[in-house]
């Protein structure tokens, strides 16, 4: 029996416009509560450059790019990684700050100014770090959720050193490698926006923004996957 496990959710925020306030009082109140002054680890492996010309900010990624969307940005800024952090890289969430108010029209006008914001610290880098998030997620649980792909209250550190050398060589590449288990894809290319599970066939079809990225396991292994560059979509 073939079936489809969608992030439907979280996919459809990622690629909307920046529309009305996001969520209620209560619902952002609900993440602020959740999130702020928490303790957490890197759940994957991110990409981290420069904040859009901001320099007090570090950006962090789980994706590339060509994939961010980035809502409120002018054309033209698309942000650019010289560096990845490994799973297991402890960052210190001080809160959650969303566009609304003053907080919206104080942001510089280069950044993904209509987005929340996840903005913490971290002793692998010397400013402030960044986790752009969507411009409209439909519940407090699903920017949450959100969040959860990226960071964690668990240490994902020996799970990450357990891996074959050359996996967790191909991780702090942002690239994935034949025989890899699911674990493992999912540290260097984040957790998937869709899962389609072939139980009959034992296997499984993992992508990403659209289809930007696909990883193919048969019997929990890696036995195929693909990439292909887009240009960073606009919100």
């Amino acid at each position: 029996m073939r079936r489809a496990l969608s992030f439907a959710a979280i996919a459809a925020a990622l690629g909307a416009c920046y529309p009305a306030p996001i969520l209620t009082p209560d619902g952002r109140e609900k993440v602020v509560r959740a999130s702020a002054r928490q303790p957490r680890y890197l759940r994957v492996a991110v990409y981290a450059g420069p904040f859009f010309g901001d320099d007090a900010r570090v950006l962090l990624a789980d994706r590339p790019a060509s994939e961010l969307v980035l809502s409120g940005a002018p054309p033209g800024a698309t942000p650019v990684f010289d560096r990845v952090l490994p799973p297991g890289t402890p960052i210190f969430v001080d809160g959650v700050r969303f566009p609304t108010g003053s907080a919206l029209w104080t942001r510089p006008e280069t950044t993904p100014r209509f987005q929340p914001w996840v903005v913490g610290r971290t002793a692998a880098e010397e400013r402030a770090v960044v986790l752009l998030l969507s411009a409209r997620p439909a519940t407090s649980e699903d920017l949450l959720a959100e969040m959860g792909r990226v960071l964690t209250a668990d240490d994902p550190a020996p799970a990450y050193r357990a891996l074959p050398e050359f996996q967790r060589s191909a991780i702090l590449r942002k690239e994935v490698v034949e025989g890899m288990g699911r674990e493992a894809v999912a540290m260097a290319w984040g957790y998937p926006d869709r899962i389609v599970v072939d139980d009959a066939g034992r296997s499984e079809e993992w992508s990403w923004s659209g289809g930007a990225r696909r990883a193919t396991f048969q019997d929990e292994r890696l036995v195929r996957s693909e990439s292909r560059r887009a240009d960073p979509p606009r919100g």
